[in-house]
């Protein structure tokens, strides 16, 4: 059977080419074929590390067209809005935004938000996307779609990240075809956003969990094709060859292994704006008690220099910098393997992680360590923004009646806090593991990579 992978951006190289999917397929005798617009370089060193050769074709992101885009959009605020109603959370409209350079993109989006907010319902976005789709059936990339497809010839398309909408085209020449289509979603806070730019035969999801919520989100996809596999990212976890030991990971950042080792693990500057500041606030509350090293591990392709401030301040922080990659594409950048290795490596060994609500909190729950929450405003921060809006995000209802995290509400309660966690992590977050289990929901016996390639292998 030939598997096509359709891989559109970065986003997906952890969980596609990193994991042991590919292996499981290729010893079920399927062949793999990578449509792909990732660097060559990384195709490259994957081949050596899975030592394998695959057929490869290329994918070209392009522009749709004015009518396509406004029915995208416009359905999706009014998908937006009906999240919004159902879960009686406006924060949901907060992934809504207009950001547009030219006097078109302006127009597009205004129109948008006036069609979609008219009556939005479910029917109403889905009679637009089906719109939209129908347009996308006349344009000249969706015949350049079907004849690239015919070239690769795949039994099974598997889109490897489902809110990329320059891939729509594709998936509706592989339907139109007969071929089968599948998708995962990609992160735990993507369905109540709406962005679900193409539709499939097929979705894989983390959880029982997050199989109801696309349930509740896309109300017009049958149960039966979605399927629960878990997540490949949180396999590496399971992966007792990639836990070096105490004193090994020490001399690969110049820690000191009598030390107790803290993580803050940064965020994005949206999500974030202020998070040099609240480095500060943790390394100034830490500073005083020369039984801990705080490690800081900033957020990937983001430029470290927002903390160069700080960390000039603070010498006796470590820097443990993402390793990444600039590939010879412009402006693509790829994960290293051996940045898994790191990222495992901090979630074991550091018996606590600090961040603005990361989804770190859960890698560091396999390990039963402990996450602690920043949920405290500055007095300088950015318009329209707050912590207040951050923790009422959606997807943190996921937690709602569970202590799976610890909140620190101000910079005086960061050192108490993270000591106690330290010296009796037991007093804090029972319900850490809950939470993974709710979320991510590892399975003992068959790894999310496994399950994955059988149900590839059964979408069929």
């Amino acid at each position: 059977m030939r598997i096509c992978f359709l891989i559109p951006d970065g986003i997906g190289i952890r969980n596609y080419l990193y994991s042991d999917i590919i292996p499981y397929l290729q010893k079920g005798g399927n062949e793999i074929i990578l449509w792909h617009s990732l660097d060559s370089r990384l195709i490259e060193l994957t081949e050596q590390r899975l030592n394998t050769k695959f057929e490869q074709f290329k994918f070209v992101h392009k522009a749709d067209g004015f009518l396509v885009k406004l029915t995208r959009e416009a359905a999706r605020y009014a998908r937006l809005s009906v999240n919004a109603s159902i879960t009686s959370n406006p924060t949901i409209m907060t992934n809504w935004t207009e950001n547009a350079s030219s006097i078109s993109g302006k127009i597009l989006f205004k129109l948008a938000r006036v069609i979609g907010s008219l009556s939005p319902s479910f029917k109403k976005a889905i009679r637009l996307e089906e719109i939209g789709f129908s347009q996308i059936r006349k344009t000249k990339r969706f015949e350049e779609a079907l004849r690239q497809i015919k070239k690769i010839n795949p039994d099974l398309v598997f889109c490897t990240h489902q809110r990329v909408y320059s891939v729509t085209p594709e998936i509706e020449a592989a339907k139109s075809l007969g071929i089968r289509t599948s998708t995962a979603i990609f992160s735990w806070d993507n369905l109540p956003k709406a962005r679900l730019p193409f539709k499939t035969d097929q979705y894989l999801v983390w959880s029982d969990f997050m199989k109801s919520e696309m349930a509740m989100y896309y109300p017009e996809i049958a149960q039966e094709n979605i399927k629960v596999t878990g997540t490949p990212q949180f396999d590496f976890y399971f992966k007792k060859e990639l836990i070096l030991s105490k004193s090994e990971f020490a001399k690969k950042f110049k820690l000191n292994p009598e030390k107790n080792w803290v993580c803050f693990s940064g965020c994005d500057s949206l999500t974030s704006p202020n998070d040099p500041k609240y480095l500060r606030d943790v390394a100034t509350a830490l500073a005083a008690d020369s039984d801990i090293q705080l490690i800081v591990r900033p957020v990937p392709v983001e430029p470290v220099r927002r903390f160069e401030v700080v960390l000039k301040e603070f010498p006796e922080l470590i820097l443990a910098p993402p390793k990444w990659e600039k590939g010879n594409n412009w402006g693509s950048y790829f994960p290293l393997f051996e940045d898994l290795i790191d990222l495992v490596n901090l979630a074991y060994h550091c018996k606590v992680v600090l961040n603005m609500g990361s989804t770190m909190a859960l890698d560091f729950s396999v390990f039963g360590n402990l996450a602690f929450y920043l949920n405290y405003d500055h007095l300088e921060k950015p318009k329209n923004w707050s912590v207040e809006t951050i923790y009422k995000f959606q997807h943190f209802e996921s937690m709602k009646e569970l202590q799976a995290v610890e909140y620190i509400y101000s910079p005086d309660e960061i050192y108490q806090k993270v000591k106690e966690g330290l010296e009796s992590p037991g007093n804090f977050a029972p319900d850490r593991k809950k939470w993974l289990q709710r979320i991510v929901q590892p399975d003992s016996n068959k790894s999310a990579s496994e399950r994955i390639a059988e149900a590839l292998i059964e979408a069929t």
